[in-house]
């Protein structure tokens, strides 16, 4: 398997065990800015070394190639 395919079933097993999505709050006024979970902020850190490794690599392909 591909690490694509691997880290997008990591990160559907990621959302599948967050458990129930919690009731609303009861005041009307929402926190200021956009709420962020942990899974998704786990995701966009996973994204992120994942993008960084694949730029080292290509780096380092490019260099090998000179």
């Amino acid at each position: 398997m591909k690490l694509t395919q691997i880290l997008f079933v990591f990160t559907n097993v990621v959302y599948a065990y967050q458990g129930p999505i919690p009731p609303p709050p009861s005041d009307p006024s929402p926190p200021p800015g956009l709420p962020i979970d942990n899974g998704v902020f786990f995701v966009f850190i996973l994204a992120l070394l994942f993008g960084i490794i694949k730029h080292f690599n290509l780096i380092k392909s490019a260099k090998s190639k000179n």
